[in-house]
């Protein structure tokens, strides 16, 4: 008898009753329809770091026109987003916010409907400070305005970013208060965005709100706030990747259908875009971010692209797992990496005001130096002199020495949960931190788990993880592997008992794998380890030229590794079915088709 007829609760009904659970129980203040715009983390592209304020409706019309050639929208990519810099310097004679001229000459409701020709939605920058990040006109106090344009103009997304913000943000003269974020401006902040948010909703335009505000305490509130929100700072390099990283580790119950934890924009590899990461690099941050179940923003440069970086981007086995309609966060497992700051995070009794504290047991007692932390201030010039101390230490001219603040009778700064900049710590992104490699998993709705591990460390890492310590929602000893970046002409599943060994090259080595519980005991020949090799994308690789009899050869010994491959994977299905002590049909649904050939002919 198949097994789903003993046993039809397990495991589609549960989980399907799983799903309901989340949409019930999580907090949103978005309608039904409203939430179904976030129900999985959003695609799409950003203008921003590809090309930073250097925008024009040229340039952008051949990226989107690009996307769509490449395949990108079918892929799920939807969401165009135009980036700050795009308006004039002033608004109109009706308070409107309006296109610069010189870079958009149509203006923008002429060229958003060239890009939604094309298929996609678009989105559009703003902030909820008086100006946005390079001082042109923003939405505090314009939000009926601005998003009532907004609708008029057909945008799908508003990106509302954080910075300028009077209440909780850098410091301004014209503000004297301002250049902190106590836990009043983290309240008025929280509540700039919900007046937006419910401008939006006020439009009759379905308008997806993602929040850019830069702190792990908006998580605390997202769903009140938007549909993403971001929790640190911009990520500009490798560094960014790793903290943004240490931060999403700890926020994810608060992520879910209908509001996602956003980790920020991808970065490709093209040295023509504003900011970019290496190749192996940059696909290990795109698969951290698709089992972490954050949004997945394109910020890579597509009118110059590596056929490396459309690979990466274009890998329906990691989307998929992004997109798995189980819609549920993923998770860190294991990790090697060296303590870092500890949230404690909650919503006051108003029910909009985050509270948020930084043990300061957590932060190694760091002080503040200005720009940068150490352990003391007297490490903070590390031999740089006055130059580099300030913020809660005052440099001594007499003695060359840098000292507290309280020794030299002035007020300690603020605690650094109050810091008004969008949240990092320099102290945490060294180095020395960075030595180490994290595992993260993500249950999916076929009764698989997906497996992200990536290697931040300089040097190459080798790990054997126990199949027990991974948290693998089976009680079998055994799982079946899938690589989910391999691309060889045979995809098969491989049969793991007890361990799993992972061999990552540093500074961005990394490994997908979708795994499924196997049978219980462990595959012929005793105990087994399945090994997880990456390797490094070789610089101008160039293949070698082989003669007719050689490729003749090559073919022969091909065709001949496809064959033992196929006999692997028929022995393998025989070894479930006795283990199941099922057959035929009736295993299928169990373990899907262990091969997929590729590019035979």
């Amino acid at each position: 008898m198949p097994r789903f007829a003993r046993q039809p609760w397990c495991p589609y009904v549960s989980r399907n009753l799983a799903l309901l659970f989340l949409f019930w129980a999580r907090p949103f203040v978005h309608g039904g329809s409203e939430q179904a715009l976030a129900s999985l983390p959003p695609m799409g592209y950003n203008s921003w770091n590809d090309f930073d304020c250097k925008i024009s409706a040229n340039k952008l019309l051949r990226t989107a026109e690009t996307l769509e050639k490449l395949g990108f929208l079918q892929l799920g990519y939807q969401y165009f987003v135009v980036g700050d810099c795009w308006m004039k310097g002033d608004r109109d004679e009706n308070g409107r916010l309006t296109a610069d001229p010189n870079l958009f000459p149509n203006g923008m409701p002429s060229f958003v409907k060239q890009v939604k020709s094309l298929g996609f939605k678009f989105g559009i920058h703003t902030c909820r400070g008086p100006t946005t990040c390079v001082g042109l006109p923003a939405s505090m106090g314009k939000e009926e305005v601005d998003a009532q344009t907004f609708a008029d103009w057909g945008v799908d997304l508003v990106r509302n970013d954080g910075c300028w913000d009077p209440d909780c943000g850098e410091f301004q003269e014209q503000f004297p208060k301002s250049g902190t974020c106590p836990k009043s401006g983290r309240r008025k902040a929280v509540k700039k965005y919900i007046k937006m948010a419910q401008a939006l909703r006020a439009s009759k335009r379905q308008i997806l709100h993602a929040v850019a505000g830069g702190q792990p305490w908006y998580a605390a509130v997202g769903p009140k706030v938007g549909h993403t929100w971001r929790v640190a700072a911009d990520i500009r390099d490798w560094e960014g990747v790793y903290e943004t990283t240490r931060v999403m580790e700890q926020l994810v119950e608060h992520s879910g259908p209908g509001g996602w934890n956003d980790a920020d924009m991808l970065l490709g590899s093209s040295s023509h875009a504003a900011v970019s990461l290496t190749q192996l690099q940059s696909r290990a941050q795109f698969s951290l971010w698709a089992v972490m179940s954050s949004p997945l923003m394109l910020g890579a440069h597509f009118l110059e692209m590596a056929k490396y970086d459309v690979q990466t981007y274009t890998n329906k086995e990691v989307i998929r797992i992004n997109q798995d309609r189980l819609m549920k966060p993923g998770k860190l497992v294991y990790s090697t990496c060296p303590d870092y700051p500890k949230f404690k995070m909650s919503v006051a009794d108003d029910g909009i005001t985050p509270e948020f504290e930084v043990p300061q047991a957590s932060m190694y007692s760091l002080v503040a130096c200005g720009s940068h932390s150490a352990k003391s201030c007297a490490d903070c010039p590390k031999g740089n002199g006055e130059g580099w101390c300030h913020g809660e230490c005052r440099w001594i001219a007499k003695s060359e020495k840098c000292v507290p603040l309280e020794a030299s009778g002035k007020k300690k700064d603020d605690k650094i949960a109050e810091k008004s900049q969008p949240w990092s710590v320099e102290y945490f992104r060294g180095p020395d931190m960075r030595e180490c490699l994290v595992v993260w998993t993500k249950e999916l709705q076929s009764g698989e788990v997906a497996l992200a591990a990536v290697n931040f460390a300089s040097k190459p890492a080798s790990v054997s993880l126990p199949l027990a310590s991974l948290q693998l929602p089976w009680s079998s000893t055994t799982a079946l592997a899938l690589d989910a970046w391999y691309t060889g002409p045979v995809r098969s599943r491989q049969l793991i008992s007890e361990r799993l060994d992972l061999e990552l090259p540093a500074e961005g080595g990394h490994t997908v794998l979708r795994l499924k519980g196997g049978p219980n005991g462990t595959a012929a020949g005793g105990p087994s380890a399945f090994v997880a090799r990456r390797a490094a994308p070789a610089a101008n690789a160039v293949a070698p030229v082989l003669s007719p009899p050689e490729e003749r050869l090559k073919l022969i010994e091909h065709r001949e590794q496809v064959r033992l491959r196929l006999a692997e994977s028929a022995a393998l299905e025989q070894r479930l079915d006795a283990a199941e002590g099922v057959s035929g049909a009736g295993s299928s649904w169990m373990v899907p088709s262990p091969l997929v050939v590729l590019g035979l002919g």
